[in-house]
């Protein structure tokens, strides 16, 4: 029998100990309801205020996470229901072991803690301790610097913990819910209530300062009630630890498909836990580019301030100016601001528009099966402008570099429409800011305020220099002489910055004499002094390349050649964050010519020398359990573009766009991208897929190399397969139709098995948008064409049938004509790829479900069991997604033959081992079927007719009435409700 006793876990704050809950520890004991109820366990870490051997460390906060994780493990190995109450900097010790446990996929080991209350915790930073640090210059205390505000580590603890404990809708590896509340002292000076409420939904504010908060009088003090009330609600809740559901893929058909496909020997089975974009926490902003110091210029600062005001409500603000004149970094000190006020804040890369518009969706709680749809039927913007404008918290929506106005727009009308991506919110709390180049008012029409950027005048220039160099570039008049001759272009200074900096403290010797100030100064020499507030974006580009210029010749001057040769490769890749590790660990760089001898020491070194110089910016992402996908590496858009002109990346456009695509191809070798354990390395690599595949093939200048060209069009192919199975297909088709239609012009012909490749990923995308006619034709059209070139038989040409089958299937009244053919294709699958390989089942699955729907419920339900049977056998997950399905099909086939006490076995089962979000398409069916199958016992009418209710509110709440299976459920209510006795 399990147990109903509940463990409390006091975790204490900085420089204090388990002393501070004597207070809690005596009023529970003396609680009637609570004595024999509660067992109290305060955890004690040693928190000094520093340390005077120097052979003993002062433990860092990963340290004491990692310590209560131990403690949990053994002092607490048989507790089933746990509550963690924090104080002060305990609450940051606890998020930190709840992400670091999420991040190593350990998520179900959190399931047993059933509630978690912080009283007083910095969650936003507590500026009193950089005061103190003021007056205590040598003080360097590891556990005092996460206190600080907005420390990254802290951030993106707290980030996993928004996302994947209190958002959180399933249990799974990644993502355990948790109840947390977040309290504030009205008259805390250490930890402010706003501080302390932090972006935690549920809390409140108690009359307390930030040590009373943790020492209730008695019983009827407010935090005494707060911890009484969690413990009895977790004392009453269940006890079990469920496993279900966590994140999967929901596609109809997870197989590998198509041209070139690699899978595994025994059939590339979907994991059912993994990750899927769309459902991973919000990543947060680029805070790390905060780190190079304060913004400069009175007018930035003011409109940093207006932005964060009242008066910018309801409104979009457009951000514009040159490339390179800090519009980036102004809005990254507005999301920095907002947050720490308490604000939601969301950054879009616009490479990664789509797939982040989706996390939205999920971040402001968009049920998945809603998700799903609105992105497979073109509905995804209205659906993320319904949340945004409902939410009710105060946000902050940034649109990062929207250089091409036009992509935030509808798909069929103008931007100022206000109906696509961009649009001004109807949320009384809501900010819309967008970061240009585009500073023309006829761009935007009515639809935001501009707000253009200037350079920094000379003095806030020479500022920037003086403080980047550590004032060994010169004199304040040197400085600002600088300043005038790069046009105050933010960029172009820091980059001068970096070079000049770097030359003194590495002592090295130019043929250029760049020294300091003036003599950078005069290596420039160009005339944008003369400008200044007017400086051309012509101009602008001009300075910035030829300071990009100094550094580059400062690297190879310094021995290593390698490394401006490798920022040219780096802007072949998209703008967005670049996860080089991955990209750097294949043998693309040592095959290609472009890197004589390369070695991963030499490549090593080139990173660093670029980092060194500024011309380059590398971080880790902490919330990436993967090393190889946790560093990033970013480029200024206005670097990017400038060296993607260069002339030597003119003169060999094959060599450097080939080694970018193979090292892309590299990456992704053998990572299936229908496989959702594949999904986090596709969601970095698909904007440099994108971007590289496009202009390989339809850029300028066009490549005179055939096996590049060809390479190209295989790397589109598995980014489109990628975007389809994660359900996103406005840019899969963005991506493949123009290649389709415009093959000729890079030497192809749509018949080649290239295109066919393309044009098979053509047929489902309107075979997933459920636009079966023309996923038909266009089917069709490729079987034809591939049977011809390929063969009948070829694995290629069965993912055709296959799919062309299942589009004549799901259109009424062609079953017969579907089982044919399928019954055919699953005949040469057997033979093409054997009995139980993956696809082979996947295709069987298709021809059970139109045995069912023909009435042949015998040979569908031997054909699921023959499915089961193998899955079972080769062990694959009972949550993959189509074993699932398969289930589903059996429940019906045994309903249809009267057995319906069998097929509730079969659904319960499928139900407990379900790992998707409980509101997915998936679950939802599988709870339809459920109700059927009830409907089918007798007596149990009224636990069917109460199933149909709950699974009905279930899809008002979470999809509109026009849904197919809102349709379908509701009828069914209605017809059992009317024919139910009275």
């Amino acid at each position: 029998m399990a147990s109903t006793r509940v463990h409390l876990v006091l975790v204490h704050g900085l420089f204090s100990s388990a002393k501070v809950w004597r207070a809690f520890e005596t009023l529970i004991a003396d609680d009637p309801e609570l004595a024999g109820l509660v067992s109290v366990h305060p955890f004690e870490y040693d928190s000094p205020l520093g340390r005077l051997r120097p052979d003993r460390r002062v433990a860092e906060t990963d340290d004491i996470a990692d310590q209560l994780g131990t403690f949990l493990e053994t002092e607490l190995a048989d507790a089933e229901r746990i509550v963690l109450v924090t104080h002060s900097q305990g609450g940051l010790v606890v998020q930190r072991f709840l992400a670091r446990k999420l991040w190593n996929g350990e998520g179900a080991e959190l399931a047993r803690i059933k509630h978690f209350t912080m009283f007083a915790c910095p969650n936003t930073g507590s500026g009193f301790f950089l005061t103190m640090r003021k007056f205590l210059k040598l003080w360097n205390n590891p556990q005092e610097k996460q206190l600080r505000p907005f420390d990254r580590a802290v951030t993106e603890a707290q980030r996993t913990v928004l996302g994947s404990v209190v958002h959180a809708r399933a249990y799974s590896d990644t993502e355990c819910p948790i109840p947390v509340r977040a309290y504030g002292g009205s008259t805390d000076e250490i930890v402010p209530p706003i501080v302390a409420r932090g972006l935690f939904p549920k809390g409140g504010v108690i009359t307390a300062d930030h040590f009373s908060i943790v020492q209730p009088a008695d019983r009827t003090a407010a935090s005494y009630l707060a911890v009484r009330a969690a413990l009895l609600e977790v004392a009453e809740g269940p006890s079990a630890i469920r496993r279900p559901p966590a994140p999967a893929a929901d596609e109809e058909d997870a197989a590998p498909d198509g041209a070139g496909t690699t899978v595994d020997a025994a059939g590339g089975v979907p994991s059912p836990a993994a990750d899927a974009p769309g459902f991973a926490p919000y990543p947060a902003p680029p805070y790390g580019q905060l780190n190079d110091g304060q913004l400069k210029g009175k007018d930035r600062q003011e409109l940093v301030a207006y932005l964060l005001s009242e008066q910018a409500y309801q409104q979009v603000h457009i951000v514009a100016g040159l490339g390179g004149s800090g519009k980036s970094r102004i809005a990254l000190e507005t999301a920095e601001r907002a947050q720490r006020a308490g604000r939601r804040v969301w950054w879009v890369s616009m490479p990664e528009l789509s797939l982040r518009m989706r996390m939205i969706a999920r971040d402001l709680g968009a049920p998945s099966i809603n998700v799903e749809r609105a992105w497979l039927v073109g509905q995804a913007m209205d659906l993320v402008w319904t949340f945004l404008d409902a939410c009710p918290d105060p946000w902050l929506l940034i649109f990062d570099n929207a250089d091409e106005p036009e992509r935030l727009g509808p798909p069929d009308g103008p931007l100022a429409a206000g109906t696509g991506w961009l649009r001004k919110p109807q949320n009384p709390r809501g900010t819309v800011v967008v970061t240009s180049r585009v500073r023309r008012r006829h761009a935007w029409g009515e639809i935001g305020r501009i707000h253009q950027v200037l350079p920094l005048d000379e003095h806030d220039g020479a500022s920037m220099l003086l403080e980047r160099t550590g004032g060994l570039g010169g004199t304040n008049e040197d400085a600002r002489g600088l300043s005038r001759e790069l046009g105050g272009l933010p960029l172009a200074l820091r980059h001068a910055a970096d070079v000049i900096k770097a030359v003194n403290e590495s002592q090295i010797s130019l043929g250029s004499d760049i020294r300091n100030f003036e003599t950078f100064r005069r290596t420039v020499n160009t005339s944008a002094g003369q400008d200044g507030p007017q400086l051309s974006e012509l101009l602008g580009r001009e300075i910035v390349e030829k300071v990009c210029g100094i550094g580059m010749n400062l690297l190879t001057e310094h021995d290593l050649p390698q490394a401006p040769t490798l920022l040219k490769v780096f802007t072949c890749l998209s703008i967005a964050p670049i996860p080089y590790r991955c990209l750097l660990s294949g043998p693309a760089l040592a095959q290609s010519p472009l890197f004589p001898g390369a070695t991963a020491e030499s490549t090593n070194a080139a990173l660093e020398g670029l980092e060194e110089v500024g011309l380059v910016d590398a971080y880790e992402r902490e919330d990436v359990a993967h090393r190889e996908l946790a560093g990033m590496l970013t480029l200024h858009p206005v670097v990017h573009g400038v060296l993607r002109e260069d002339e030597e990346v003119r003169a060999r456009p094959a060599d450097f766009y080939g080694v970018a695509l193979r090292m892309l191809l590299s990456a992704t070798d053998h990572r299936n991208p229908d496989h959702p354990a594949n999904w986090p390395l596709w969601a970095a690599l698909a904007p440099h897929a994108l971007e590289v595949s496009k202009a390989c093939l339809l850029g300028e200048p066009r490549l005179s190399d055939r096996t590049v060209r060809t390479e190209a069009l295989e790397l589109a192919r598995l980014t489109a397969r990628y975007l389809i199975a994660t359900g996103l297909p406005a840019p899969a088709y963005d991506l493949v139709v123009p290649l389709i239609e415009r093959c000729a012009s890079f030497g192809f012909d749509e018949d080649d098995r290239e295109i066919l490749g393309l044009r098979h990923e053509h047929g489902r995308i309107h075979l997933d948008r459920e636009q079966l006619t023309e996923a038909e034709r266009v089917l069709s059209l490729v079987v034809r064409a591939r049977a011809r070139i390929l063969g009948e038989d070829h694995a290629d040409t069965l993912a055709s049938r296959h799919k062309l089958a299942r589009a004549i299937h799901e259109q009424t009244g062609r079953q017969t004509e579907a089982e044919a053919m399928l019954r055919s294709i699953v005949e040469a699958e057997k033979q093409v790829r054997g009995h139980e390989h993956y696809d082979t089942l996947v295709v069987r699955h298709t021809l059970a479900r139109t045995m069912q729907a023909l009435g042949a419920h015998r040979e569908a339900e031997a054909e699921a069991r023959q499915i089961l049977d193998i899955s079972r056998r080769n062990h694959w997950p009972p949550a993959t997604p189509e074993v699932l399905r398969v289930r589903e099909t059996l429940s019906h086939s045994l309903l249809s033959q009267n057995r319906a006490q069998e097929a509730e076995q079969v659904i319960r089962e499928a139900l407990r081992d379900a790992s998707q979000p409980s509101d997915s398409n998936l679950v939802m069916r599988l709870r339809y079927t459920f109700v059927l199958v009830l409907l089918g016992i007798r007596g149990r009418t009224p636990e069917a007719v109460s199933e149909l209710r709950t699974l009905v509110l279930d899809l008002d709440r979470v999809v509109s009435s026009k849904h197919p299976l809102s349709v379908q459920a509701r009828a069914l209510l209605d017809k059992t409700l009317r024919e139910m006795p009275t």
